[in-house]
């Protein structure tokens, strides 16, 4: 598919429409995204390795040591501390705040954000910024590259077979 300016218009405005939702704001939510992202490199890392062998001569355990491997390994850590790291924090305001001398922060989402896959490591530095991205509870969408077409359709069918598209959507590298 040939993407134009209005059909990036669209997909944008649709993610803005989902987050407006809210259901990116629950961590459990989240938590599950991000499982299922897991699951689904788990499930597809023949298909990762055999673009990655197309696009950069990738050997598969050169795919997998340094673009699949490390990105389950990322997923895994943002699982860990997650929770944790969702968590209001109090501060001392100081005195001159009085009487309001402890100040609650609460860490919220901007929205959509945009995640550009560079060709030359194009699963790791796409699915990984993915994963911090929606553990932050935003929408995505990812601008992949025209140099590394394989790795490009992979992502494709990996991300549209597990998330909506108004939650995340890769556009590939052509657009008119």
């Amino acid at each position: 598919m040939a993407y134009t300016k209005e059909s990036i218009h669209e997909t944008v405005a649709a993610q803005r429409r989902f987050f407006r939702t809210g259901k990116t704001l629950d961590v459990k939510w989240r938590i599950e995204q991000l499982k299922k992202l897991k699951q689904a490199v788990i499930d597809g890392q023949d298909m990762l390795k055999d673009a990655l062998y197309e696009d950069l001569g990738k050997s598969p355990t050169e795919a997998y040591l340094c673009d699949i491997g490390p990105v389950v390994v990322e997923v895994n850590e943002i699982l860990r501390g997650l929770k944790k790291w969702a968590r209001p924090e109090r501060h001392f305001s100081g005195l001159m705040c009085f009487p309001s001398a402890c100040t609650k922060v609460y860490k919220l989402p901007y929205g959509v954000s945009l995640v550009i896959s560079p060709f030359n490591f194009p699963v790791l530095l796409t699915l990984g910024v993915l994963a911090a991205s929606l553990s932050g509870g935003n929408t995505a969408v990812i601008k992949a590259s025209s140099k590394s077409a394989a790795s490009t359709r992979a992502l494709k069918k990996l991300i549209a077979d597990v998330f909506p598209e108004d939650y995340v959507t890769v556009i590939d590298g052509v657009t008119t």
